[in-house]
C-alpha cells in the first residue's frame, strides 16, 4: 500500500508544534525576566518595611542600612502622625505630602511630583505611605517590555521556520510538477503516486486518466493516417497501371497530353500520401534504425544529384559551393529524407533562372548544411509557422503538400539535430540549415 502523506495534517502538526515552540519559549522568557524585576521590587518592600516598621524616632538616613544599594526613586515615603497630628516618622522630611484624613487610595500632586498615595487612619495614629506614580509607570513598562520582549525576538524566528516548513511541504508539489513537465509524449505509464499528498491524489488519478484517453485517441488518429496511406497506395498504383497501358494503347498520340496530366496528379497524390505514412510513422515514434557514421559531403552530393533532374526541368541552378570534411552520427535514411525535403522546398519555391547553393561548412564541434535560394523568402510573421504540417508560406501557388518541412522537422528530433530558416542577409532568398554535431 502506498503510504501518503496528506499537506494539511503536515501542516497542522508542523504549525501547532511551531506555535506551541514560541508560546513554551515565549513563556518562559517572560517569567524570569519579570520574576527578575518584581523580585528586584518586592526586595526594596522588604527593606523598607523593615526599615520603618515600629514607632522608633530614629531618622533610616542614618539607620545601618543607609548604604545598602538601591535606586533611591524607587523608596517609599512613610509618614507617621499620632493622634494629635504631630509626626511620629517621616521617611523623607523633605517631601510634604499632606496628611489625608480618610483611609483609602488618594492621587496627590506637590509641585512637580504626582503621588499615589495609602492613608491608614487609626485611632492611635495615622500611618501614610506614598509611592512616585513615575517609578510605578516604569515599573509597569519595563515589565511589559520584557514580557513583549521574548515575542519580539521570537516573531522572525518563527517566520523563518514557517518559510523553511512552507517550502518542505512545497517541494512534494515541485517534484509533482517536474515529474509531470519531463514526461515524454510518448511515455505510456500514470504518473506516480508514490510521493503524492493525498490531497493531490484524486488530480494526479484524472491527469492519468486524461492521458490514457488521449493516448488512446493520439493512436487511433496515428492507425487512421497509417491505414489510410495503405488503402490509398493500392488504387493509386492500379491507376498508374491503367494509364501506363493506355499509353501503350494510344497509338495515334490523341491521349498523351491528358494521360500525362492525369499521372502528374497521381504522381503527387502517391507522393502525399507516401508523406503522410511516414509522418505517422514519426508520430508514432518508431525506434530509429541503428546509428552509423555519415559523410555529409556525400549525402548534400547524392541528395543534389537526386534532385538535379527537378532543378534543371525548372531552370534552376542548383549545386554544391564548399565541401568542408564533416562526419557525423546517425541514421542515413532521416538525414537523406531532412536535407532532401530542404533542397526540395529551396527547388520549389525559387523562381526559373534562379539558383540553389548547397555548401557543408563546419565550425567547431559541429557541421552544418547550408542551402541557399534565391527565392521569395518567408514573411516575418510567418517564420514561426514553417514547421507546421500543411502550412504553406506565400506564394500559395506554388507546388507542394504543405507537409515536406514538417517530416523535415520531425526526422530532424529524431536524430537530435537543429534545423534553422532565415532569410539571406541580402534579403534575396532564404537560408535554410541543417546543424549536426561531429563524430567524435
Amino acid at each position: 500500500m502506498t503510504n501518503t502523506i496528506s499537506i494539511r495534517r503536515t501542516a497542522f502538526l508542523w504549525l501547532a508544534g511551531l506555535m506551541a515552540t514560541i508560546g513554551v519559549c515565549a513563556a518562559a522568557a517572560s517569567y524570569f525576566l519579570v520574576q527578575n524585576e518584581a523580585s528586584d521590587f518586592l526586595d526594596n518592600q522588604l527593606r523598607q518595611i523593615a526599615l520603618y516598621v515600629g514607632d522608633a524616632r530614629s531618622s533610616p538616613a542614618t539607620g545601618p542600612d543607609s548604604g545598602a544599594p538601591h535606586d533611591p526613586e524607587d523608596d517609599f515615603v512613610i509618614q507617621v502622625w499620632d493622634v494629635a497630628g504631630k509626626p511620629l516618622r517621616l521617611s523623607h522630611p523633605a517631601v510634604d505630602i499632606p496628611r489625608q484624613q480618610a483611609t483609602g487610595f488618594a492621587d496627590i500632586s506637590t509641585g512637580s511630583d504626582n503621588w499615589r498615595v495609602y492613608t491608614l487612619a487609626a485611632p492611635d495614629r495615622t500611618v501614610q505611605v506614598s509611592q512616585d506614580t513615575m517609578v510605578r509607570e516604569e515599573l509597569a513598562t519595563d515589565a511589559a517590555l520584557q514580557a513583549a520582549l521574548p515575542i519580539i525576538v521570537l516573531i522572525p524566528l518563527s517566520l523563518l521556520t514557517l518559510s523553511w516548513i512552507i517550502d518542505r511541504i512545497m517541494a512534494r508539489l515541485n517534484r509533482l510538477a517536474v515529474a509531470v513537465a519531463s514526461r515524454d509524449a510518448a511515455a505510456d505509464d500514470p504518473v506516480p503516486i508514490d510521493d503524492v499528498p493525498a490531497e493531490l491524489i484524486p488530480f494526479v488519478s484524472s491527469i492519468n486518466r486524461l492521458l490514457a484517453r488521449l493516448r488512446a485517441l493520439l493512436g487511433r488518429q496515428r492507425r487512421f493516417i497509417s491505414d489510410a496511406a495503405h488503402e490509398l497506395r493500392t488504387p493509386l498504383s492500379a491507376l498508374q497501371i491503367q494509364i501506363d497501358n493506355l499509353r501503350h494503347d494510344d497509338r495515334d498520340g490523341r491521349f498523351s497530353q491528358r494521360l500525362t496530366e492525369l499521372e502528374a496528379g497521381i504522381g503527387r497524390a502517391t507522393g502525399l500520401v507516401s508523406k503522410l505514412l511516414r509522418l505517422a510513422r514519426y508520430d508514432a515514434h518508431e525506434t530509429a534504425p541503428a546509428p552509423q557514421p555519415i559523410d555529409l559531403v556525400q549525402l548534400a552530393l547524392d541528395s543534389v544529384a537526386r534532385l538535379n533532374p527537378l532543378a534543371e526541368n525548372r531552370r534552376i541552378d542548383l549545386g554544391i559551393t564548399r565541401q568542408d570534411k564533416a562526419i557525423a552520427i546517425g541514421s542515413l535514411d532521416d538525414f537523406e529524407i531532412i536535407l532532401g525535403n530542404l533542397i526540395d522546398n529551396a527547388v520549389r519555391y525559387t523562381p526559373p533562372c534562379g539558383t540553389v547553393d548547397v555548401a557543408v561548412v563546419v565550425a567547431g564541434q559541429e557541421a552544418r548544411i547550408e542551402i541557399r535560394d534565391t527565392g521569395p523568402g518567408i514573411a516575418e510573421d510567418e517564420m514561426p509557422r514553417v514547421f507546421e504540417r500543411f502550412f504553406r508560406a506565400r506564394p500559395q501557388d506554388s507546388e507542394g503538400s504543405g507537409l515536406g518541412l514538417a517530416i523535415a522537422k520531425a526526422a530532424a528530433e529524431r536524430q537530435g539535430v537543429r534545423l534553422t530558416l532565415a532569410m539571406r542577409e541580402d534579403e534575396r532568398g532564404l537560408v535554410a540549415c541543417l546543424i549536426a554535431r561531429m563524430a567524435s
